[in-house]
């Protein structure tokens, strides 16, 4: 899993991967172009140079990305292999963060939360789906009975998550105007 590599990985955070997925869908870019790119999917994380760039020498040093002019960095025939190879640990990890996130539900227990939550999912869905569907080696596996079935799991859950948020929402507002026509 990306969240916590084994010490043999050939990739050893998400950061890694987001910045050779990054390189694969955008082409050759500047470091602050990656760093642009990346924070343009994410709401609550700008990632910072010095983040950043120790990645991406740590990835050129691996060669799954090299620097054909100063400054520019792209990936490698053996980066785009490697996006490959660990497609289904990325599958994996969205899977475990959206268990980690459902397990901790019943500590949101106020509307302002649920409603908040319903927002964060409802702007990401967007960007999980296109993705999935612009990962050219989920593409290229498309025919495989696997890599369709981890998709729709993947879809099912977000679906269902979505489903529960709006149930609870509901019963929030119910439980409201039980409370107003009780003091009324």
């Amino acid at each position: 899993m990306l969240l916590f590599p084994e010490k043999e990985s050939k990739i050893s955070s998400l950061v890694e991967y987001l910045i050779l997925l990054t390189l694969k869908k955008e082409g050759k870019q500047r470091g602050v172009d990656i760093i642009n790119k990346i924070s343009e999917q994410f709401q609550n994380w700008t990632p910072q140079s010095g983040t950043i760039y120790p990645v991406l020498n740590r990835l050129v040093k691996k060669g799954f990305v090299s620097q054909p002019e100063k400054k520019y960095y792209q990936i490698t025939e053996t980066g785009e292999a490697i996006l490959k190879e660990y497609l289904q640990t990325f599958i994996d990890t969205i899977i475990f963060i959206d268990t980690v996130f459902n397990y901790g539900r019943f500590f949101m227990d106020g509307a302002n939360i649920l409603r908040s939550e319903e927002a964060l999912l409802q702007n990401h869905m967007p960007h999980i789906k296109t993705l999935i569907d612009e990962l050219p080696m989920a593409r290229e596996r498309a025919n495989s009975s696997e890599t369709y079935l981890l998709l729709n799991k993947i879809r099912d859950l977000l679906h269902d998550t979505l489903q529960a948020i709006d149930m609870q929402i509901d019963a929030i507002k119910e439980e409201e105007k039980i409370i107003r026509v009780k003091i009324k």
